[in-house]
């Protein structure tokens, strides 16, 4: 009872967000299309400084992070989910279903600053974009200005238990087909675990500029639906096997140099497919210490998972350009604004070099689909905003332009907290959108939106928001949102 020992501590920190949205779609003609009575809520935990090193904050730490998400949907009826309800069943739905959107360990700065892990769920974030996986994750920063990375496991794939399909591969529907017969939606594929690797190579140390470069590879496994859809007389046909899902190579880059400006860009390459997913390049000129001017270009092609039929079909790339321009006139006055365009085509006639030919059916072989040429379109965008110490008012206004049809409006809005705790915002709009391959469904519509809240505490909030939306092709529409957000460090 008199000696004295060490008495370890740890950090935690807890964080909760709720929402919850009232709402209906209804038909032109009146009828209840969609009813919607949806409940989000995220529940995340942190605690830090679980490797005690008191006299070295340079030193190693460990962490532990998670959060999960509760995404309910009391709208939809249980028929939806029932799977002998052949009229009403909507394969992969849940009225609430609950995801682990990530929960792992951290380490950093072990082995004198060149080792760092993470074990569990966990995001990748780079040139192929957001994914997510359950295993592990090595990364070693050397003293040369580069850090190597490593990482294996389980993709996050959709009717796998606390999972979601938000971070697979476009292409295939695929989940949970427990209790459904082989010949009940074939095209609503089984789902089974997803075997990854992945490696990339980065800069580290570098204060001015990072480099990434980057590598993936996923298989599927388990059975798959040979034909999508159910013919009444046989049991559709199935394979199985390991097969590639997707094998994608990645670069990024971005450097700045504070008194000039900024480059950032990039590449996805779809090894599977054999071609350029997305390539990317902006730059950014700092004219002056409040005025920005960049220049923006987006390559883009639609790419899919190794199992879909999408892979059959031609897809053609999109190419935007744009052009912004930032302006802080004031410490409370911002500006800005920009112009885009696009240009996309599609290819419909054969392509060259491929000599026709006539199979004995009396059909031309070879890629019968004629060009359109580039079809373009256009836009712009412009913005202002107004801050000062109790809230913000801001003015925002889009429009489109092309041949199939147009559209522009303007919302404008603002925000003030009264007495430190009490909020209120508004917002309206009036928008206009002309279809021209369907002229008799133009129409303009105007919203607005009232929200009021109050703060309990510190980044804890609790508000109400209520929308209403008005043209001649809906009718009126109405929202209720309610948020309630939570944090607590103790």
């Amino acid at each position: 009872m008199l000696a004295a020992r060490l008495a370890p501590a740890a950090e935690p920190e807890l964080t909760a967000d709720t929402a919850a949205q009232f709402y209906e779609v209804r038909s032109p003609t009146g009828e209840s299309v969609i009813t919607r009575r949806r409940l989000t809520t995220t529940l995340g935990v942190a605690v830090y400084d679980l490797y005690d090193t008191p006299s070295n904050p340079t030193g190693p730490s460990l962490t532990f992070r998670a959060r999960m998400r509760y995404d309910a949907d009391y709208g939809g009826v249980t028929s939806e989910t029932d799977v002998t309800n052949y009229g009403r069943l909507v394969p992969g739905f849940e009225r609430g279903p609950v995801d682990l959107m990530y929960g792992y360990v951290e380490g950093r700065r072990f082995l004198g600053g060149a080792l760092g892990f993470r074990l569990g769920r966990q995001y990748v974030t780079d040139a192929l974009g957001w994914w997510s996986f359950d295993g592990g994750l090595v990364k070693v920063t050397t003293p040369f200005y580069v850090a190597a990375e490593v990482y294996g496991g389980l993709e996050q794939r959709g009717g796998m238990p606390l999972s979601t399909s938000r971070y697979e591969r476009d292409g295939v529907w695929r989940g949970d087909r427990s209790g459904y017969a082989a010949n009940l939606w074939p095209s609503f594929q089984p789902n089974d675990v997803a075997p990854a690797y992945g490696a990339a190579l980065e800069t580290a140390g570098f204060q001015w500029a990072h480099g990434r470069l980057t590598y993936r590879r996923v298989y599927n496994t388990g059975a798959s639906n040979v034909s999508q859809f159910a013919n009444g007389v046989r049991t559709p046909i199935s394979y199985d096997g390991t097969r590639i899902s997707q094998e994608r190579l990645g670069y990024s880059f971005d450097g700045t140099l504070p008194d000039v400006g900024g480059i950032k860009g990039g590449l996805a390459y779809d090894l599977y497919n054999a071609r350029f997913a997305n390539v990317y390049a902006s730059l950014d000129a700092f004219a002056s210490r409040r005025v920005t001017v960049s220049l923006d270009y987006d390559y883009y092609q639609p790419t899919f998972d190794g199992d879909s039929i999408w892979n059959f079909f031609l897809s053609m790339p999109m190419n935007d350009l744009g052009v912004r321009a930032a302006w802080d006139t004031t410490d409370r006055l911002s500006i800005s604004g920009g112009l885009r365009g696009r240009a996309f085509s599609v290819q419909t006639a054969p392509e060259q070099g491929l000599q026709s030919a006539t199979s004995p059916n009396g059909l031309e072989t070879g890629n019968y689909y004629p060009t359109s040429g580039l079809d373009p379109m256009g836009g712009g965008n412009v913005q202002a905003r107004y801050r000062y110490d109790t809230g913000v008012y801001g003015l925002r206004g889009a429009a489109d332009v092309a041949r199939s049809g147009d559209r522009f409006g303007v919302d404008v809005y603002g925000e003030r907290t009264l007495e430190t705790r009490y909020v209120v915002s508004a917002r309206a709009g009036m928008w206009h959108w002309d279809d021209h391959l369907r002229p008799d469904r133009d129409a303009a519509s105007f919203q607005y939106v009232l929200g009021a809240g109050y703060k309990l505490f510190p980044r804890s909030l609790a508000y109400a928001e209520f929308e209403h939306n008005m043209n001649r092709i809906a009718g009126q529409r109405f929202r209720v949102m309610l948020w309630l957000t939570l944090a607590v460090n103790k």
